[in-house]
């Protein structure tokens, strides 16, 4: 059943949020050398979860206010903390990816002291893990 819905570890998230890279990933990692006789040896194995799931709003979409970045902020604050993604019915374990920053977060309008309802731009930087 598909649902329109997008929550991490209960948070909801606006459902126009974009999986950037749903389908750059590839199960299997491979490597290929040449030995000493010439002959190509080539090694394939399937990968073990890492999957990249980066949601992206954009300047025209998928708005949250301040507090929900607040919040996104609190559980990212977490070391090795282990959340539910709910992406429209199907149920993902994943973790922050910090090789970047795992939270983007942008004013829409920009203003000082902005409210707890103030729009922002968000892109969130996860992987699958199990």
């Amino acid at each position: 059943r598909y649902t329109m819905s997008i929550t991490l570890d209960g948070i909801a998230l606006p459902s126009d949020l974009e999986w950037q890279d749903e389908f750059d990933w590839h199960p299997v990692a491979s490597s290929s050398e040449r030995s000493l006789t010439g002959k190509l040896l080539i090694e394939e194995a399937a990968l073990v979860k890492g999957r990249p799931m980066t949601l992206y709003g954009g300047e025209n979409a998928a708005w949250v206010s301040r507090s929900t970045v607040e919040s996104l902020q609190a559980l990212a604050a977490t070391p090795g903390a282990t959340m539910t993604l709910d992406y429209h019915g199907t149920a993902y374990t994943v973790k922050w990816r910090r090789e970047e920053a795992p939270i983007e977060a942008k004013q829409v309008l920009r203003i000082q002291n902005p409210g707890a309802d103030h729009k922002y731009t968000i892109t969130l930087r996860l992987m699958e893990v199990a």
